[in-house]
């Protein structure tokens, strides 16, 4: 009988400047006891290039980016379970966490949250949009916190992985009070089209509690 991994801790704590947002754990990353750990994902790497940190990272020095790093960063992930796959992860059960993974962001209050992928950021956020767009987001903040999506770094997300370069950069310049920010970077599905328009934000409820009803727009 195979042993049940434990979860990953959350690398959370006052006066974060910015946490990055999974989906869950994956098996590999538990096993190892650090975030994005699998062989095959291109978090660190990317993130190492990246002007967030320019300098080679590993997942290793997760836990010491909350405190020695000038930008002090902490990680999480919306659902806690720990599963490889995350499509295995249910959209029912990313709603159900949603109240939970506020409450642990209001308890750290970070200065900005970067989702890893859209389904994170949509289980918070679950929003309609023409044309979506990396970046910083058009949405109510997080606790405080203002909002930020990139792309999976998963393996299976490969295609993607240099988008994600722009947006790290654009999260730099913004984290340092850059004003020459570049504009956020839509998707290639997207690209030629409008650019993004948020149509309504619901917020999460906590389980049991019946969702408020939606305001006609003027």
């Amino acid at each position: 009988m195979a042993t049940a991994l434990h979860t990953l801790p959350d690398l959370l704590r006052p006066g974060l400047d910015l946490v990055f947002v999974g989906i869950n754990p994956g098996e590999r990353s538990a096993a190892r006891g650090h975030y994005y750990g699998h062989p095959g994902n291109a978090f660190w790497r990317v993130l190492s290039a990246s002007p967030l940190i320019a300098r080679a990272v590993t997942p290793e020095d997760a836990a010491a980016l909350a405190q020695a790093h000038p930008l002090r960063i902490g990680f999480t992930d919306v659902v806690k379970r720990v599963l490889t796959d995350s499509t295995g992860i249910t959209d029912l059960e990313l709603r159900e966490a949603a109240f939970a993974f506020r409450a642990r962001i209001a308890a750290s209050r970070p200065r900005t949250v970067c989702f890893t992928s859209t389904r994170s950021f949509a289980a918070i956020y679950p929003v309609v949009w023409r044309a979506r767009a990396w970046g910083r987001q058009p949405v109510p903040p997080l606790e405080g916190a203002e909002v930020w999506v990139r792309p999976s770094p998963s393996g299976r997300a490969a295609a993607y992985h240099g988008e994600t370069t722009g947006v790290l950069a654009s999260l730099a310049a913004a984290l340092r009070g850059s004003r020459s920010e570049p504009e956020p970077i839509p998707p290639p599905s997207s690209r030629g089209g409008k650019r993004g328009e948020m149509l309504g934000v619901e917020p999460p409820v906590a389980p049991g509690r019946a969702t408020p009803r939606r305001r006609a727009r003027a």
